[in-house]
């Protein structure tokens, strides 16, 4: 089977997020949370004032103009890197981010965290996340996608097992 080329879809499909702006009211809590807990990069050459920060995620980027606290719908899956530092840096900024909405959960898979303001973000360290993109590889080459059955196998390929979780239809 071959596999899709989702870039050439015009539509029904995310190829890329470039930004997500989120307005905030407080800057340097925004910085203990975005530098200092998660370990992004403030980007030093564009929107350096006090009334708007971009945060480079890889290639992209969250845009944090000055104004009213936002708050997602849903949440934000993010790789940032091994979760044992993430915890330490998580632990580093509690004093600073205390008077907030501001907290952690350690799941198996991931660490759920909350911003100052309440929206959360799942933290993937760089082996989960390659895990799930087996996973999803997996259930592609299965053509599980949008069938009405569920897929609960473990698939043996090029020396490498992967498994494939169950998938609802559509």
């Amino acid at each position: 089977m071959n596999r899709s080329d989702y870039t050439r879809e015009d539509m029904g499909n995310l190829v890329l997020l470039e930004h997500v702006n989120l307005t905030i009211p407080d800057q340097r809590l925004a910085t203990a949370f975005y530098v200092s807990a998660l370990g992004l990069t403030r980007d030093p050459y564009l929107m350096t004032g006090v009334t708007n920060m971009w945060i480079n995620v890889g290639r992209s980027q969250i845009h944090l103009p000055h104004g009213d606290a936002q708050h997602l719908r849903g949440h934000v899956g993010l790789v940032v890197g091994k979760r044992a530092p993430l915890i330490e840096r998580l632990r580093a900024v509690r004093p600073l981010l205390e008077q907030t909405r501001f907290g952690w959960t350690e799941r198996e898979d991931r660490v759920e965290v909350s911003c100052p303001w309440g929206n959360r973000y799942d933290c993937l360290d760089p082996d989960a996340y390659a895990a799930l993109r087996r996973l999803l590889d997996v259930i592609e080459q299965c053509g599980a996608i949008g069938e009405p059955q569920r897929v609960f196998e473990m698939i043996e390929e090029d020396s490498r097992a992967r498994m494939a979780v169950p998938v609802e239809p559509k």
